[in-house]
């Protein structure tokens, strides 16, 4: 291979390589950086571990999702946690102690983060929670969350 050529196929791939990242609906998990964990301060917490507070004055958990450049078009975000819950005091013929809550939105151009505060309630449980999240079609975050007790310092504050 001549040095003519080898030169001519790197300008290739330069511009085959400028041309798939400028397509960025196309390729969302290279433009897309996820994570779920605690709200602090304007910050999120990258955190697998989340104490089951109830008091949202006091603890926000969820996800933020940036995008490394602003939307060019509105993107759909859809996520799914599935929750241990208490089972009900009457006997049921409910299989199981989890739920499912599924939610959808869309982004609107121009944004360059979405935040989604994910609350406790009263009927939560500690246990494994699961986390998934996908922007247009695209897996970006799927997720154990340990989900723990109240720690004993936040029950006597």
């Amino acid at each position: 291979m001549t040095c003519r050529n080898a030169l001519g196929i790197a300008l290739v791939l330069a511009i085959v390589g400028l041309g798939s990242s400028c397509n960025k609906h196309d390729s969302p998990n290279v433009r897309i950086i996820a994570k779920a964990g605690l709200f602090y301060g304007g910050q999120i917490q990258n955190r697998t571990e989340w104490p089951l507070i109830l008091d949202a004055t006091r603890q926000t958990q969820g996800f933020r999702i940036e995008f490394v450049q602003p939307l060019l078009k509105p993107s759909q975000v859809h996520w799914e946690v599935t929750r241990v819950v208490a089972r009900p005091k009457k006997r049921s013929t409910a299989p199981d102690d989890t739920s499912n809550p599924v939610s959808n939105v869309v982004v609107p151009a121009g944004s360059q983060r979405f935040d989604q505060v994910i609350s406790f309630s009263d009927s939560d449980r500690p246990g494994d929670w699961k986390l998934k999240v996908v922007v247009d079609g695209v897996s970006v975050l799927d997720k154990t969350i340990h989900v723990i007790p109240k720690p004993a310092s936040s029950a006597e504050d």
